[in-house]
Formats: structure tokens, sequence, C-alpha cells
């Protein structure tokens, strides 16, 4: 049986005589020319820009990439012109065009959009931007992810409805930003600025008119409810975004110091972190995905990120506590350590101060070193350096015992130490020293058992170190997370810290310096 055979369809395709072909074949190799041009140009720009770190010459060569994009683009000029220039992490530099058209006063008016996004641009040169465009045209401005700290000329841009100078350096903002009465929006989120007088009267004597939302989150200084309240007073009619920090904002922290968390708990030994610090926990330890810089929302608050971080501490660890090992000091002679405590105990019925409330301690002194002292009263004169060597003065007989006790342990450090803590039942307290510049040496003596009241301190996201310093020299690093290790209330724990906070800061490299034990 024979099946049907398909009809066949024969479309009629009109043939091309050879001169059609060949002109054919010339024009495509014309536009390959052009093509090929405009890449190697583009390639000279981008040499040019790669090569030379100055800022003038980069943004110049940002602006004319832009210019050579816009020159070779193909599509119809009744349609909005998008260009776009990829940053080498992949982040468009974008400089978009609507339809242009006459307006008031004879300007020419177009939508125009300018990003200058993570250019390392450290000085901003408006007049190389006008070369490319009319100030007028210009209704967006973003230079965020920079190094700049002025925007020298901004007032030019009259018509601007947006600017973005988040990720800078600005200390303070644009003075012209008075002068821009079509601004909207401003964000200045995670620069440098201040709570200063010139601020308040740049934002508020008066307000910009058209200004709706104003951005000013993570700016350090930038943390207090009341700055934010006396903003939002002024500015009723404007959107004002603030990190709070102080007071701290409900779930922040558990206790309003370290000496008032029990040092026992996790979160009491996490809490001396920043929430960055925190944040970065995550991430290497539990393999959380990093927060993406260039997201338009915030991160998620201190309390959000302390609640994630321990519930992934109590999966792996599954409600028990980190693992613990020893360290031992080095001993101090015996007959040093019985001078160390005369001094300390008549110390103690002399002195009756707390000098670091923050800390859970019967008593807390420190004593500034004679030259460092010197160098104070000499370059600034002040009262309170003046009254630190007076202090020095009453108790140079302990600072001498405490140097000999260095001595026999680190002959360099007994020379070089800036400052001595001298404290009384000094009690858990997990913190960080912020002005430390190097590892200290903790000594403590008095009638508390042997092995107890030891410096511990956060070895690794798993492990502590208890450091026993039981009439022996320990050295720590104060940088990390630190605490007193807990021992019998009805004893006395006299303590020296020995520490450094001037000269050359020492990179951080580990948690404990001594040999390491199980605690068995």
């Amino acid at each position: 049986m024979e099946f049907p055979r398909e009809e066949q369809h024969h479309h009629d395709v009109p043939s091309l005589t050879l001169a059609e072909r060949r002109e054919l074949r010339k024009q495509a190799q014309r536009e390959a020319k052009k093509l090929k041009k405009v890449q190697r140009e583009k390639q000279r720009i981008d040499n040019k820009r790669r090569l030379d770190h100055r800022p003038e010459v980069r943004m110049a060569a940002l602006l004319e990439m832009a210019a050579v994009c816009a020159s070779s683009d193909n599509k119809s000029t009744t349609q909005p012109n998008v260009n776009i220039i990829t940053h080498d992490n992949g982040t468009p530099l974008v400089v978009s065009g609507g339809g242009e058209g006459i307006i008031e006063d004879n300007i020419v008016a177009a939508d125009r959009v300018v990003s200058l996004v993570d250019r390392s641009l450290s000085l901003f040169s408006l007049p190389l931007l006008l070369v490319s465009y009319p100030p007028c045209s210009v209704l967006e401005l973003d230079v965020s992810h920079n190094c700049l700290s002025e925007l020298p000329g901004l007032d030019a841009l009259k018509n601007l409805v947006s600017l973005n100078i988040r990720r800078n350096e600005f200390r303070i903002l644009p003075s012209s930003l008075v002068q821009l009465l079509k601004l909207s929006r401003l964000n200045a989120s995670r620069n440098q600025l201040r709570p200063s007088a010139d601020l308040l009267v740049l934002l508020t004597q008066p307000p910009l008119p058209s200004l709706e939302l104003l951005d000013l989150t993570f700016n350090k200084k930038l943390f207090t409810q009341s700055m934010l309240d006396l903003l939002t007073t002024a500015l009723p009619t404007v959107a004002i975004e603030m990190t709070i920090t102080s007071p701290p904002p409900s779930g922040a922290y558990v206790g309003e110091s370290p000496g008032q968390r029990n040092p026992d708990l996790l979160r009491s030994q996490l809490e001396p972190y920043t929430t960055l610090q925190l944040r970065q926990r995550l991430i290497e330890t539990f393999g959380y995905r990093p927060y993406n810089n260039y997201a338009g929302v915030p991160p998620e608050s201190r309390a959000t990120v302390m609640a994630s971080l321990l519930q992934e501490y109590d999966k792996k660890k599954r409600g028990s506590k980190r693992k613990l090992l020893r360290s031992f000091g080095v001993p101090v002679p015996p007959t040093v350590m019985k001078g160390v405590l005369q001094e300390l105990e008549a110390w103690s019925k002399r002195f009756d101060c707390q000098e670091r409330p923050m800390i859970a301690a019967s008593k807390y002194m420190i004593l500034r070193s004679p030259t460092e002292v010197e160098e104070k009263i000499t370059r600034l004169g002040s009262r309170r350096a003046q009254a630190a060597q007076k202090k020095f003065q009453q108790n140079f007989s302990l600072w001498q015992v405490a140097k000999q006790a260095m001595a026999f342990v680190d002959p360099d450090f007994a020379e070089a130490f800036t400052g001595l803590a001298v404290t009384q039942n000094f009690r858990g307290s997990p913190h960080i020293d912020t002005t430390n510049i190097g590892p200290f040496y903790g000594l403590s003596t008095g009638t508390f058992e042997d092995g107890t009241g030891g410096i511990r301190v956060e070895l690794d996201p798993m492990t502590i170190c208890e450091v026993n310093t039981k009439n022996r020299l320990g050295r720590v690093d104060g940088r990390y997370p630190h605490w007193v290790g807990p021992y019998d209330s009805d004893k006395t724990r006299y303590s020296l810290i020995f520490y450094l906070t001037e000269g050359v800061v020492q990179p951080k490299t580990t948690a404990v310096f001594g040999d390491i034990f199980d605690d068995k």
C-alpha cells in the first residue's frame, strides 16, 4: 500500500542579482568596520580609566565612554536612550536619557540619570560632567560607593530630584543643597556625618522645600533618639531614616553594661562584639549569605542578628556550653609576690573608688606611665593629666613592685607598658579593650583558691580558654572578648593588668600566649 505523499508547497523566493549581493557584502563589511572601530575606542578609554587613577581622569573617561556608547546606538531617536557600561564587579554604570523638549526659559530638559557608582572617586568634577550633559538636564545623580567628601558646583544642577551619596566620606552635607529647590530624595547613608549645628541649620533653616525622603542611616555619630526627634519635629513632612543605638533599641542588648551581665551565658560573652562582627560570624561560622552592599533594603537589626546567632549555636552545641580549655601564666617568684601583695593591701586601705563603673569590681584604679603623663601635661596641660600625675606619685611604690614582677617575665614589656589597672574583686564582666594596641599581661593574688578566678577569653567561635594568673603573669589579647572566671565570693582577689595604649598597633594573632590544655 502506498501512503499519499505530502503536498509540497513552494514559496517563491525572489533571487538577488550579482550587483545586489555585492552591495550587501559591502554593507556588512562597513558595519563590521564601524563595530571594530567602536570596540577599539571603548578599549582605549577603558585602558585609560584602569591605568590612570587620578580621579579627574577616571571621571572624564567614564563620561567619554558614555558618549561613545550613545553615538553607536542604532535605536530610533524617538525612543528613550539608555546606555549601560558594566563595572569591574558587574554593577552597571547607567547614563540614561528620556525624550527631550523645550520648557520655560528656553531650557532643554531631558529625563537624565547619571550614575558613577563604585568608581573609587575621591574628587568630583562637575565641569567634566557638564561637557556631556547640560546642567539642567540632570534629574538624578548617584555617586554612591566612592571616596568623596565634597561635591563642588552641585548648585548648578537646578532640576536635581534625587541625590545619592551613600557610602562615601562626607563629614558634612554639601552646603549647596539649599539651592536645589526640587530635591525630593537625599540618601546620605553610611558616611561620617556628625550632629553639628551646621547640619541642623542646613536641613532645617529653612527646610528644603521639596524634600520627602532623608536617609541618614549608619552614620556612626548620628545615633541618638534625641537627634531623630529634633529632625522629625523640624521636618514634619519628611520621612527620616536613622540608625538609633542610644538608647539601644529593644532586644539589642541584655544588661546596660558588662558588669550587669551573667558571664556564664553565651549571649553575655558575645555582647562585646559589634553588630558587624556578629553578622560576620554568622557568615564565616554558620554559612549565612553575606549582606549585599548594593541592596536597597537595610541589613537586619542587631537583635535579629543576635537571635539568629544564638539559634545556630544552640543547634550546633545542643544547649551545652562552649568547650573550656586552660592555660597557665609564668610564675612570679614568691619573694616578689610578697611585696606585690603588701602593696595591694596597703592600696586597698587608702583607695576607695571605682574608676570604671561599667565593670563589676569593688575597687578599680588606673595608673598611667610617668612618660605618658608628662607628655600630655607638656602638650596639653590638662587638669586630668595633672591629676593622673598626682595619683601616680601617691602609688609610686605599687607601680615599682608591679614593674619588678613584670621584669622577671618580660623585661622589654616592663619598660614599655603605658597603663596599669589595679582592681579588687573583679567579677565576670565580659568586654573588649577597645583602646589597647596589643596584648596585655594579667597578674592576680589574694585569698581566693588557685585554679579559680582566671582570665577567660574567647579562643575561637566554639572555644574559650581560662588563663591561670594566681601569682602568675599570663599574656592575653584583650581585643577579644574576655572576663574573669568564677571564684569564691567570700575570698579576696586583687589583680594587676599591664597594657599598652601608645605606639604602633600590633596585629591580632591569637587570644592566648602560652601552652593550652584540656580542662580535666
